[in-house]
């Protein structure tokens, strides 16, 4: 647990007795400086009406020392959190959006098509299986092996394959030790027996509360392994319907004869939840929320599991477009729409499976919640083979299709937006609801194609969406939406920039500019004020510096993150330190989901661009509060200048 130090930029870790020391420099030099920069923005953050500045990363991309090194990040490992609690601190982030945190298919890193029901193991730390203090159930030469065969240690991408067959075998390895230390007791050091001891009342508890649950995905589990195929449909028929209908006679069969698999796989998941528990207490206690996500998708366990719960023949993906003529054909699986809600207004089989999901994501983020193509719950884009098909279509607003006419609401009639946020109104809100959060605490996902009956349930439930700055004005955002200069599915912003200003063309820099220019200047700044800026930075192919247009274009969408009406700012962490390599490519399946920081990854960090778009911001407030504040500007600009002088730039773009 970490704990500051109350006057100092000092903050002890109490379970390891070690000080991390950070945000100290040209404290003394500088008169401005007597505050930590942290500090300096979340006073500035407040000033702008509480906004809230939060770092997208997933858990795959956590950073690791290399000497503990697996292959993939957690964000709950101590490696991990030595090295990105003191920079969330040091730079003002008050919030983690996490990924989704679900178990993923044997052979897909996608964080998107997990199973919600179950914790992912990846983000269990196996160092801290090592020690006493944990019951040592893992062989410390089992760690070092992994850490040392890692093909991708201390590289810029993991390696989810390895990480995958590493996990499977350190985990097989600590429940064969946990079994043996629990029934041998007088064998193991007192810190082991106390460990050991507090896990085995806990799983016991564990298996009572979540053994009928959790039965249907160990099952699974386990048939993947003995058909060598964890795609359900390649099982022999018998098993492939397990559960549909519920073949009791079998499933007993199954559980009588791979009840230790079966145990160790709830076991593995009691470990999953022990470590993000532990994490997540960890980052609260140092002020620093975390955000889950509601990926819309379905494991292909889950559709195994509850098959009567999901159309048979149609799968989601996304419509065809100018920039996607073929549509995205995701193949995801479809909720029955007639099973939703029973003729008493009662949840049906597959309302009761989607409320159950978001209660369950609810629950474990308390933080909050981002709900993932929120129009694939309000009119879902479906089709049979391929999303350009004559059968394709949207599931509650094709009534000329003859395949989906009998779920159509015909829009334009009186209740037609009650209709279509039914399944928004009464499930999934709820569920949030009864979880503990309210509707502020819900991200919505509202990026791409959106008909305007969508658009009109999200002003009728007042939800708040997301404002990407590469393709909307900032100042189109609400207080309840949350703002960002890209996502985990778009370029990162630095190719973004470059693009514009190469590629596409000095008209498509000059047109991104304008906007750029207004949203970083003063409210009540002059249209003289707003051209001498523009000129100053605009694509002129007779007199430009590239380099120098491009950072002063950045430095202002950075600003327009904080000038905009939005109070939740989320920056996606190759976008906050400048990368150009992307994360995840839609519509491809090669190289996606893992990128990492590095673990030196603050080296490459310049962080003037976010303290001076912060500052700026401060400036384009009204006169009064400018004037209140100047002190705190002053600050903000002189941390910036450092910054900019270690970083080796010269370029003052201010206010």
């Amino acid at each position: 647990m970490l704990v500051r130090a109350i006057g100092t930029n000092v903050y002890k870790n109490k379970s390891e007795g070690k000080t991390l020391n950070f945000g100290n420099e040209n404290r003394v030099k500088n008169p401005y400086m007597q505050e930590s920069v942290g500090e300096n923005i979340q006073d500035a953050l407040k000033v702008l009406g509480d906004k809230k500045l939060e770092l997208i990363i997933h858990n795959a991309s956590a950073p690791s020392i290399v000497s503990k090194d697996v292959g993939v990040g957690s964000l709950y490992s101590e490696s991990s959190k030595n090295l990105l609690i003191p920079f969330l601190i040091k730079y003002g982030f008050s919030g983690i959006q996490l990924d989704p945190e679900g178990m993923r298919p044997l052979h897909d890193a996608s964080p998107y098509v997990s199973n919600s029901f179950v914790y992912n193991p990846l983000i269990i730390d196996l160092e801290a299986l090592t020690m006493p203090e944990n019951g040592a159930l893992l062989d410390k030469n089992v760690y070092n092996s992994i850490v040392k065969l890692n093909p991708s240690r201390g590289k810029s991408n993991g390696d989810y394959e390895h990480a995958k067959d590493s996990y499977d075998l350190a985990l097989a390895n600590v429940w064969k030790n946990f079994k043996a230390k629990s029934t041998n007791l007088d064998s193991i050091s007192y810190a082991e027996q106390i460990a050991v001891e507090r896990l085995t009342k806990q799983f016991n508890e564990y298996l009572d509360e979540n053994a009928e649950s959790l039965e249907p995905y160990a099952i699974y589990s386990v048939l993947s392994d003995k058909f060598n195929n964890d795609y359900y449909k390649n099982w022999p028929v018998e098993y492939a319907n397990l559960y549909n209908p519920r073949n009791n006679e079998l499933i007993n069969n199954i559980k009588s004869q791979y009840q230790d698999d079966i145990e160790r796989f709830i076991f593995v998941d009691m470990l999953a939840k022990n470590a993000r528990e532990k994490g997540i207490a960890e980052y609260s206690s140092v002020g620093i929320v975390t955000m889950g996500d509601n990926p819309v998708a379905f494991s292909n366990q889950e559709v195994w599991a509850h098959q009567n719960a999901f159309l048979k023949d149609y799968k989601m993906g996304c419509p065809p477009d100018n920039t996607n003529p073929q549509g995205q054909a995701w193949g995801f699986a479809v909720l029955n729409p007639s099973l939703l809600f029973n003729n008493d207004g009662s949840l049906g089989v597959s309302g009761k499976f989607l409320y159950d999901k978001c209660k369950k994501l609810a629950s474990d983020n308390q933080g909050g919640i981002r709900i993932d193509h929120i129009v694939g719950l309000i009119d879902p884009y479906v089709y049979k083979n391929s999303p350009i098909e004559s059968t394709a279509g949207r599931l509650f607003s094709s009534e000329h299709n003859p395949d989906l006419k009998q779920f159509a609401i015909t829009r334009g009639k009186p209740d037609s937006i009650k209709r279509f946020s039914a399944i928004l109104e009464k499930i999934v809100i709820p569920a949030c609801k009864d979880a503990g959060l309210t509707k502020n605490d819900i991200i919505c996902e509202n990026l791409g194609s959106m008909p305007d009956h969508a658009r009109e349930v999200f002003a009728r439930l007042g939800l708040g969406g997301m404002v990407v700055t590469q393709y909307h004005n900032g100042m189109s955002a609400t207080n309840k939406d949350t703002i960002m200069l890209g996502s985990h599915d778009t370029l990162p912003f630095r190719t973004y920039v470059n693009n514009l200003y190469g590629p596409y063309g000095k008209d498509s820099f000059n047109h991104a500019l304008w906007p750029a220019v207004e949203n970083s200047l003063p409210r009540n700044a002059t249209h003289e004020q707003k051209q001498t800026k523009f000129d100053k930075y605009r694509f002129d192919t007779n007199r430009h510096k590239p380099e120098d247009n491009k950072r002063a274009f950045e430095q202002m969408k950075f600003t327009e993150l904080f000038t905009s009406p939005a109070k939740r700012v989320q920056i996606f962490w190759t976008d906050l330190l400048g990368m150009e390599q992307r994360y995840n490519t839609p519509g491809t399946s090669v190289g996606n989901w893992t990128l990492r920081l590095s673990s030196d990854f603050e080296k490459q960090f310049d962080p003037s661009v976010l303290i001076q778009a912060i500052s700026d911001a401060l400036k384009a407030q009204d006169a009064k509060t400018v004037k209140e504040n100047q002190q705190l500007i002053d600050s903000l600009d002189a941390h910036a200048q450092a910054a900019r002088k270690k970083a080796g730039g010269n370029l003052d773009i201010k206010g």
